[in-house]
């Protein structure tokens, strides 16, 4: 879920800024990776309630291995706590709607302080709060998001697609959409749609390119193209329009590695008020636990 795809950003921080060998993976598809690990690997477990059934059990197997378990987590007293050897709580208040919003925000920032304080990012943590005063204006410019919200609410099938850093938040973004309007999304490498994705645009066809302006860029924008070619509506979510957005999101002009902090948030929006307009309770969406305590 939400968590994975926060160990997929802070995996491509840590290989960029402390050059450490890292893998990211899935706690239920985990087998592999324990048979990998011994006293001198870092286990760095997250997760909103610190409750999610496989992964407890993937840490008691490993710490019986003498691993050190550095954990992330929003839920004081939570087991996750219990079994860790240091842990950063993200202290950001109880998260009462089942699908991460604000506690995923705040995943990253955490993610974010680590990779600053490993990678001894000079004003760093500063960056993060001029961000603060960013988020906000995004919020408070929902009403540039309606034209959006009713092509998401015709549909029956959106595609995000992001490159590199962006990848994740494009995953992140189809989450949202499907947990809270309950619409088939699909999250992707952007470079990735020739591989059978093409296929499925149809006419109308919502396409969500996360693309703000960094070196990933141009490759994205060629992609976009491509499935404005057969027949998508592209929604380009950047600092700057262009001829092939149907429809753009405006994002500020931030530092490169902080623009997933920033993407993230027209995404979380979008899923909110798309589930408003079709009726659904966007803090209780329908089959889904706000803690998965079974495997």
């Amino acid at each position: 879920g939400s968590s994975f795809h926060i160990a997929l950003i802070f995996k491509k921080l840590l290989t960029k800024f402390v050059k450490s060998q890292v893998q990211a993976f899935l706690s239920s598809e985990s087998e592999e990776y324990r048979e990998l690990m011994d006293e001198n690997s870092i286990l760095i477990p997250i997760s909103q309630s610190g409750e999610t059934a496989d992964l407890l059990e993937v840490i008691r197997n490993l710490k019986d291995k003498g691993v050190t378990i550095l954990s992330i987590y929003n839920t004081i007293g939570s087991s996750l706590s219990r079994v860790s050897d240091i842990s950063l709580n993200l202290n950001c208040g109880p998260e009462i709607g089942v699908a991460a919003t604000k506690s995923f925000t705040s995943q990253l920032a955490i993610v974010y302080k680590i990779i600053f304080e490993l990678g001894k990012v000079k004003d760093g943590n500063e960056k993060i709060e001029e961000l603060s005063e960013q988020i906000r204006k995004i919020i408070s410019n929902e009403k540039s998001l309606h034209e959006i919200i009713e092509l998401l609410n015709e549909s029956n099938d959106v595609y995000f697609l992001g490159r590199s850093i962006h990848h994740p938040i494009a995953l992140e973004g189809a989450l949202k959409l499907k947990e809270l309007a309950y619409i088939h999304a699909e999250g992707m490498a952007a470079g990735e749609i020739k591989h059978g994705t093409l296929a499925l645009v149809e006419e109308g066809t919502p396409a969500i390119i996360i693309n703000p302006k960094d070196e990933s860029y141009e490759d994205t924008m060629n992609n976009a193209i491509e499935m404005k070619a057969r027949g998508a509506k592209i929604i380009g979510i950047s600092v700057e329009n262009n001829e092939a957005y149907d429809y753009w999101i405006k994002i500020p002009k931030v530092d490169n590695i902080l623009y997933p902090l920033i993407e993230l948030i027209p995404l979380q929006l979008l899923a909110y008020y798309t589930a408003i307009r079709r009726k659904n309770n966007p803090d209780y969406p329908r089959n889904l636990a706000k803690s998965v305590t079974v495997k």
